[in-house]
């Protein structure tokens, strides 16, 4: 009987593993971090709406109040998209034009820009030439009147605003399920996007964040292959857009710290910090709690429309972002801010520094951020495996 139960238990605890292996093996090879690290990853950033200027300069200075105990301001970066549709070329030519960022019209958000990167509390991030594949949005424009009515005007207009299958950069859209790029066509266009960001900042784009997180293969190798070093995920790539224009395609789960088939290191924005859509300081405390909790850095994604609008909306948001930075530096006296590229070299290199070495307290970590996974730890009481479990985790606590 004894021997029937312990085969039993050694079939479920295999069975178990095996359908849970990219996970646990994946919770042990993510980098578990000594000290809790707030980035705020903001995006969209670029031609568009009036009011970005002043956000900007509104934020910088607020970022600027709120040093951690090394004396670092929190890092804001900026998903910085390089241009838009210049709908007045458009319609005189019938043809793609498009509007850089570099234009003088744009000199008071880029010296906004520029002068919180000096600061140290924003840093630049690739979001891509447009917010969009442009040969996409010039056909969805002769079917859809919403599209026309956007492209018309374009300079001022948001790209939030364009329907949510069109502001992915990296497939066609202007049909669905959305059609693959050429490979030409994906290398001409990083080359291009890059080679833009090095003329407007004075340095080669480090990190670049996939428009709605739709990239490919084909797209993160030009990328490794222009310089690019860090990829901003949302924890998985997706490669496309289904019938009903919702991500789809996407791939095995990716950690923080895990290194692309290119030679590219992946970050995973793990929360939101969306005050406009209703999201709390509080909120985001509590993210930062778990996310420390389990050894993994914090980086909340917001966007450019939270500290845009009306007066009221803009004071909210600022006013979340403010007690977000006071209340994580109250409960975390060791609460350590800086740029996502510079939290990337740390994962990469391993740093002793930063990144946790002694087997014991590795244990420990790993073993919590298994029980986050609800099915393996209702299964882990089934087959009994939660009791060795929860013995070496309080052994190594």
């Amino acid at each position: 009987m004894m021997l029937i139960l312990f085969a039993f238990w050694f079939i479920g605890c295999s069975v178990i593993f095996f359908y849970y292996r990219n996970a646990i093996v994946s919770s042990w090879r993510e980098p578990m971090l000594r000290r809790p690290i707030l980035i705020i990853e903001s995006d969209d950033w670029g031609p568009g709406p009036s009011g970005q200027t002043n956000a900007l300069m509104a934020i910088g200075l607020l970022l600027t109040n709120y040093p951690d105990s090394d004396g670092r301001r929190p890092v804001m970066t900026l998903g910085v998209v390089l241009a838009t549709a210049d709908g007045q070329k458009i319609r005189g030519s019938g043809e793609y034009h498009r509007q850089s960022i570099a234009e003088s019209l744009h000199s008071p958000l880029l010296e906004a820009i520029n002068k919180g990167v000096d600061a140290g509390v924003f840093t630049v991030q690739l979001h891509g030439m447009e917010h969009f594949w442009p040969p996409a949005l010039m056909a969805a424009s002769q079917v859809d009147e919403s599209v026309k009515a956007w492209l018309e005007q374009a300079l001022q207009s948001a790209t939030e605003e364009l329907p949510s299958q069109l502001q992915s950069r990296w497939v066609d859209a202007s049909v669905l399920p959305a059609r693959a790029l050429g490979v030409v066509e994906i290398r001409q266009a990083v080359q291009e996007e890059v080679s833009a960001f090095q003329a407007i900042f004075g340095y080669p784009p480090r990190v670049v964040v996939p428009p709605t997180f739709v990239w490919n293969a084909i797209v993160e190798q030009a990328w490794a292959e222009a310089g690019v070093e860090v990829i901003v995920t949302p924890g998985r790539r997706y490669e496309t857009r289904d019938a009903t224009g919702q991500l789809a395609g996407s791939g095995a789960s990716i950690y923080n710290g895990q290194a692309g088939s290119n030679g590219s290191v992946y970050l995973v924005r793990n929360d939101y910090f969306e005050p406009a859509l209703g999201h709390t300081a509080e909120q985001a405390i509590t993210a930062l709690e778990a996310k420390t909790r389990l050894g993994r850095p914090t980086l909340l994604e917001t966007h450019r429309f939270n500290f845009l609008g009306s007066d009221e909306r803009q004071t909210h948001a600022l006013a979340e972002l403010e007690k977000l930075l006071q209340r994580a530096l109250d409960i975390h006296p060791d609460l350590a801010f800086m740029s996502t590229e510079k939290l990337a070299g740390i994962l990469k290199n391993n740093d002793p520094a930063w990144v946790e070495q002694g087997l014991g307290r590795k244990l420990h970590v790993w073993l919590a951020r298994l029980g986050e996974i609800p099915r393996l730890r209702k299964l882990a009481w089934l087959t009994g495996w939660i009791v060795p479990g929860w013995l070496v985790w309080k052994l190594t606590a």
